[in-house]
């Protein structure tokens, strides 16, 4: 196996992808772990998308430099994590806009990645894909409102979150709350939540065992 081959750069995609249905996941994955594949995998089924792609971070602006792995290391266990599903793609997409000065403060950000996503692939629908934890602090998001009105967006459970996420502020933002089925398939903006995914595993979690070991 040729981890290399699981990263495919977007430039490649464009043709197969018009008016598929695409399933963005961000973060830091640090590090990647099987509570972002369930989460990618029981997304992929509900909201019917043809791939899901990860968007590794080079540097998350609401988590701290000092606890971040090195940028290529997240990047290439994300990829040894999912080598076996050909839909999941791993990408170094925002690591790619930061060298080419994309983002004014050279940090990650998904309203700007989106942007440019929407420019390449106009035809293409996509759905944002989030945890619930992730929904709670939405709207410290740079330009959160706007993100909403850029894509639909799939919550997927964190059994810790629940209620914290459904009793948010984050989804006065977020439009017309539909079934997970009914996102990617109009222009009216909408959001969904799906109570499917249980798995409790995090990147804390993981990185705080390795610190106890």
């Amino acid at each position: 196996m040729k981890l290399g081959n699981k990263r495919t750069h977007l430039s490649r995609l464009s043709r197969h992808l018009r008016k598929q249905r695409i399933g963005l996941m961000g973060g830091s994955f640090n590090p990647s772990h099987t509570a972002h594949e369930e989460i990618a995998e029981v997304a992929r089924k509900q909201a019917k998308l043809k791939e899901v792609w990860w968007l590794v971070s080079p540097q998350n602006p609401l988590k701290h430099d000092a606890h971040m792995m090195p940028f290529n290391e997240r990047l290439q266990g994300a990829i040894r994590l999912t080598w076996n599903k050909p839909w999941l793609k791993v990408l170094d997409y925002e690591y790619q806009l930061q060298k080419a000065h994309c983002f004014p403060d050279n940090r990650a950000s998904t309203v700007i990645t989106l942007s440019y996503l929407r420019k390449q692939f106009p035809a293409t629908s996509f759905v944002w894909i989030m945890g619930a934890d992730n929904l709670v602090q939405f709207m410290r998001w740079q330009n959160a409102p706007k993100i909403a009105r850029f894509v639909d967006i799939c919550v997927m459970n964190r059994p810790e979150f629940t209620y914290k996420a459904l009793a948010s502020r984050s989804i006065a933002a977020l439009g017309t709350r539909v079934s997970t089925y009914n996102l990617g398939s109009s222009p009216k903006r909408k959001w969904a939540y799906s109570f499917s995914t249980r798995n409790t595993l995090s990147a804390t979690k993981i990185r705080q065992n390795k610190a106890d070991e």
